[in-house]
């Protein structure tokens, strides 16, 4: 190795826009910072191994643009961090995973490959089985990186599934990092092209001009909840645990984020932002020192929220948190209950959305069609009450089998039919396939989804909402997304 040699060349994998949002894609959907590979990047550099990433989804790259530039940067390995723009998103980028693993090949047979990220920790045997690469990592994949990277035996590799005389071996996987501040301290923004970064068309309803100059970030690892319809603690080992960066962390890399880079816009990736009040409180007061004048979205849970000081939230508002995201999923408690997403009720629904909208805070509403108890009553129900909430956004999505999930666990039984390709586990792909239920054909679940998304944003009441609050041009820009048919192979259309 050379003094100068790269050592590990981190890929956020690209040419998957297209395929997950159709021609969504072209002015709706976000282009989002990778994370999760800036902050491997950050804890592999600490290390004192040299370290670089491509982010060929910012770049808009091609697999051939991305196999020539590793060519030219000739690492010693290639880590493809496999996260997607929300918690189980990575599936639907398998498929441009696999093709770029394919070119890189292609041109160096030798170039060792390793994915990492949510899907291949969750199947990690059939992705090293299915997959042109050489490792598979189960877990978070910290240890695992730097174990290979410090030339440790395979067997000493914590979280790895490799080939050794055509037989698949694996390790135990590595332990989860409990202090995120001190070993997880450092994010690669700076090898990142924070220039290329767009926000979701929604959470910039009051200035689209504002989606430039965005990035997310994490305060948290985890989620102590167990929905069955979720992957996410695939890469946690299913621990229901979350792990915090301090405040003055958190508050660090939003001082980076704004003065270095002119961010203004802000994602929080936490699958439960809003549990810690103790740490809310104190990001939200650290925000409100500094005046940045942010715009800010991060989840929550209704069970949560509904017990939450309203003082409390205004200050998140104050702090620049201007969405609040809620999965809402299903208005029939019956349905709600059966998918484990948690005791509350319709009423504790509404309740929770009129008290965010007190606090003078957005609310992006998740809802779901086609979960196991669902039929078309059920389905009207939950549509029923996203037009009686009438959030500022919805989205509205089919129940899918997500791996690591119980849902897919559940569903192999059942010898259900999955997506032929990884792109059509995305929700917007042509190739898209629901769940069934006991009562409705992936088919009735799909026609269900995309019939409810026209009616909700196409609601006088709700574009006049729109209006009011955020101007003609945003309802403008409402009334031009529903134009967009989705083409679906379920309806029989082209692609």
């Amino acid at each position: 190795m050379t003094e100068n040699q790269l050592d590990l060349l981190f890929i956020n994998v690209g040419g998957s826009k297209k395929k997950v949002y159709q021609d969504l894609s072209k002015d709706y959907s976000a282009i989002e910072p990778p994370f999760w590979a800036a902050l491997s990047a950050g804890f592999i550099r600490k290390k004192s191994f040299n370290i670089d990433i491509i982010d060929a989804n910012a770049e808009n790259l091609t697999y051939e643009e991305t196999s020539d530039l590793v060519e030219k940067k000739n690492p010693l390995f290639v880590n493809i961090v496999v996260y997607g723009q929300h918690p189980s998103a990575s599936t639907q980028l398998m498929t441009s995973v696999r093709n770029l693993c394919k070119v890189i090949k292609l041109k160096n047979t030798e170039r060792k490959i390793i994915l990492t990220g949510l899907h291949p920790s969750a199947l990690p045997e059939k992705t090293i089985k299915e997959e042109v690469c050489d490792f598979v990592c189960e877990g978070e994949g910290f240890y695992t990186l730097l174990a290979l990277l410090e030339g440790k035996s395979f067997q000493e590799v914590p979280g790895l599934w490799y080939r050794e005389n055509g037989e698949i071996k694996s390790t135990s996987r590595a332990s989860n990092i409990y202090n995120l501040t001190s070993e997880l301290d450092e994010v690669a923004w700076d090898l990142l092209p924070m220039d290329k970064y767009k926000a979701h068309n929604w959470q910039c309803l009051d200035n689209l001009e504002q989606r430039p100059k965005y990035a997310s970030l994490s305060a948290s690892m985890g989620c102590p909840f167990n929905c069955s319809f979720c992957s996410i603690k695939a890469t946690f080992g299913g621990e229901r645990v979350i792990r915090y960066w301090t405040p003055e962390w958190v508050l660090k890399q939003i001082d980076m984020l704004v003065n270095k880079y002119n961010v203004k816009v802000i994602k929080i990736i936490d699958e439960m932002f809003l549990f810690d009040t103790k740490q809310c409180l104190a990001i939200a007061e650290g925000l409100i020192e500094r005046n940045y004048d942010l715009n800010i979205w991060a989840y929550a849970r209704v069970d949560v929220t509904k017990n939450i000081d309203l003082e409390l939230l205004k200050k998140l508002r104050k702090a620049g948190f201007k969405w609040l995201c809620f999965g809402f999923e299903a208005a029939n408690e019956a349905v709600l209950h059966e998918s484990e997403k948690g005791r509350f009720t319709k009423k504790d629904m509404l309740d929770v959305r009129n008290k965010i909208k007190e606090a003078n805070i957005n609310v992006l509403g998740n809802f779901m069609f086609g979960l196991p108890e669902d039929d078309f009553d059920t389905m009207q129900e939950t549509l029923n009450l996203a037009i009686e909430m009438n959030c500022e956004f919805i989205n509205f999505y089919c129940a899918i089998a997500w791996p690591g999930s119980q849902l897919y666990r559940d569903s192999l039984k059942k010898g259900v039919e999955f997506p032929e390709a990884w792109a059509d586990y995305a929700q917007h792909s042509h190739g898209f396939i629901p769940l069934p239920t006991d009562k409705l054909s992936p088919k009735d679940v799909l026609e269900f989804r995309d019939y409810a998304f026209d009616v909700y944003f196409k609601n006088p009441r709700y574009l006049e909402m729109i209006e009011k609050k955020f101007g003609k041009k945003t309802r403008d820009h409402i009334e031009n997304m529903t134009k967009i048919k989705l083409k679906r192979k379920l309806f029989g259309d082209i692609k």
